[in-house]
């Protein structure tokens, strides 16, 4: 057998093994289910991650998963994450989260014949589509045919009576299906956007009926299989909702989206989702929790709602993962080009939308509770308070690896890459982003940073503002470290070249320079705390390093690794193997340089342009 790759082999040596080696108690998928949400942020609900960085383990062999699972839990396989999620779990729950798990239908993993084992090995090893050669196992691209999956018929005639015509119904004979899955992967192809309306309007209109019900259409898996353009229809109704009273506060995601999207990397064109009276408002309104909506493009949208409206998805519980779009979105509260209430994850992902809201706006997502991961937004942000580059508000979240580069503008707290900055976390990251405040707090990267960390960035747009204005921060009762600013710095009252108003905050290992800046002092106001900050030329910014800065270490063995080295894989630590020189989060340069920022999506170089 040749080498599958990826420890393949391995994993398909273990397989075989089991057996001979392992005797399996009764287990009980739907208790495994309880236990899946444990899983959820980096396998996804159902075991189709929604990061590159975790396998999908969707339809692997029950046995396989619980081999691994007690391995982790015993530590006998060192993984940080995975032996936290099962740290005290019984033999009995690790059995059922693997006959949970085993039970789905992995993403893009064709039905072969093979036996489990060999699938499980197979997928292991990274192949989503496999071609059989004897004993051998290659993973290919192209094995399937090039089947005719999109209806072709007439856009008058309805042939089922299903609400849906047949040009647009893959299944025109039958009233209680308008998609199929023709390739086996457990993802029903989607080919033009009255398929994709259709998930939410099936059976709707005079006469029309199906008994495929909105709960089995809004729980399944899609995948986009071609570009389109959209430009005739004249507005999208969300997939997924608020509920009845239009507010997801009051129900959060129990009428959301609880299925799987994948984009396949194809472009939805001219959308309109305009419902300004409505929350929850997107291409997907509502998403849940343990749902994945990836690989998703929207060019010239134009999305409008209340609150919780964003290009993408409205108001997210699950995960986003590798989605971008251009266009325009506006509200009046938690407005995002991407996303407009986050209490999920968002990945890898990026936004050219230009955003306009009352309160809570930003470029990617407009008010969090959740995560933002080696992301990014180029598009122009205004509200009345709190706007940021990347994300307006931040309550308790958290923004890795990620920057921003519009102009941000508006009233009160407003920021370069977050407006409000609360029990939250900003690190590795940077904005250079012109940033404009009419009142109070105006800064860099955050406009108003309250018991926040922020640590590991930097700032180069000019920032103007009246009151609370400073390169990084406007008002500051969090701490910061191990950051600089080359911003023009220019406000009436408390403007610093750092922070503007440093109430009871703290900066440490920080610098600006004084020529840039036009500013003489780290702060506008004399509260709080500064350790080792100071003000350098542009020359010797250019010429800071490690030694002189502490951001660098010279012993690889550190005790607080994630104020040093780069989470490649997203996963919330540091693992053993990303502590190396090549992934330190400062980048240096040579003398003429300033220093960059390794953890960002892009190359390096583009940020010394």
């Amino acid at each position: 057998m040749r080498s599958i790759g990826h420890g393949g082999q391995a994993a398909l040596t273990a397989l075989l093994l089991l057996g001979s080696s392992v005797t399996v108690a009764q287990a009980d998928p739907e208790r495994g289910r309880l236990l899946a949400p444990d899983c959820a942020a980096c396998h996804g609900q159902d075991g189709n991650s929604p990061s590159a960085a975790y396998p999908i383990i969707a339809g692997q062999h029950e046995d396989y998963l619980y081999v691994s699972l007690v391995a982790y839990r015993d530590r006998t396989r060192d993984n940080a994450i995975m032996s936290a999620a099962v740290v005290g779990k019984s033999d009995q729950e690790l059995r059922d989260l693997a006959a949970w798990y085993a039970g789905q239908r992995g993403l893009g993993l064709v039905a072969t014949g093979l036996s489990q084992p060999v699938v499980a090995a197979a997928a292991a090893a990274g192949g989503s589509l496999l071609i059989v050669d004897g004993a051998d196992l290659t993973p290919v691209v192209g094995f399937l045919p090039d089947l005719e999956r999109c209806p072709s018929g007439s856009p008058d005639i309805d042939s089922d009576g299903d609400g849906l015509a047949d040009a647009f119904d893959a299944a025109p004979d039958d009233p209680d299906e308008f998609v199929l899955d023709t390739n086996g992967d457990g993802r029903y192809e989607i080919c033009n956007i009255q398929q994709l309306q259709a998930i939410l309007t099936l059976g709707e209109g005079e006469a029309a009926q199906t008994s495929l019900t909105l709960e089995e259409r809004m729980s399944r898996s899609y995948e986009l299989v071609r570009d389109i353009d959209v430009a005739e229809l004249e507005n999208f109704r969300p997939i997924g909702n608020c509920g009845p009273t239009g507010n997801c506060m009051n129900d959060l995601d129990a009428f959301g989206f609880r299925g799987n999207f994948d984009g396949g990397g194809y472009t939805i064109s001219n959308l309109r989702v305009v419902w300004p009276d409505d929350g929850g408002v997107g291409l997907f309104g509502v998403l849940a929790r343990g749902s994945v909506v990836r690989n998703v493009e929207l060019r010239d949208v134009t999305a409008s709602g209340r609150a919780g409206t964003g290009t993408v998805v409205g108001s997210n519980f699950g995960s986003v993962y590798n989605c971008s779009s251009t266009g325009t979105v506006e509200g009046l509260y938690a407005i995002g080009g991407l996303v407009g209430a986050n209490a999920g994850n968002v990945s890898w992902s990026r936004s050219g939308v230009a955003v306009k809201a009352e309160m809570a706006a930003g470029g990617l997502v407009g008010d969090q509770t959740g995560s933002v991961f080696s992301s990014y937004a180029t598009g122009a942000v205004t509200a009345d308070r709190g706007a940021g580059g990347l994300v307006g508000l931040s309550t308790g979240g958290r923004v890795v690896s990620s920057y921003a580069t519009g102009q941000v503008s508006g009233a009160r707290d407003i920021g370069g890459l977050v407006g409000i900055n609360t029990d939250a976390l900003i690190a590795n990251s940077y904005a250079t982003g012109r940033v404009s405040g009419s009142q109070l707090n105006t800064g860099g990267i955050a406009g108003f940073n309250s018991l926040s960390y922020i640590h590991n960035v930097y700032a180069t747009g000019r920032i103007d503002g009246n009151e609370a204005v400073g390169g990084i921060v406007g008002n500051n009762n969090g701490t910061i470290g191990q950051s600089y600013s080359i911003a023009r710095v220019s406000g009436a009252r408390q403007a610093g070249a750092l922070v503007g108003k440093n109430a009871d905050g703290a900066l440490s290992r920080s610098y600006w320079s004084r020529a840039l800046s036009r500013q003489d002092n780290p702060s506008g106001t004399a509260e709080g705390s500064y350790h080792d900050t100071a003000e350098m030329s542009r020359i010797a910014l250019q010429q800071l390093g490690g030694a002189v800065s502490g951001w660098a270490i010279s012993n690889l063995q550190v005790k607080d690794p994630v104020m040093h080295f780069c989470d490649r894989d997203g996963s919330g630590s540091i693992e053993s193997a990303e502590q190396t020189d090549d992934n330190l989060i400062w980048d240096f340069g040579d003398s003429r340089q300033l220093p960059a920022i390794r953890c960002t999506p892009g190359d390096i170089t583009q940020q010394r342009r």
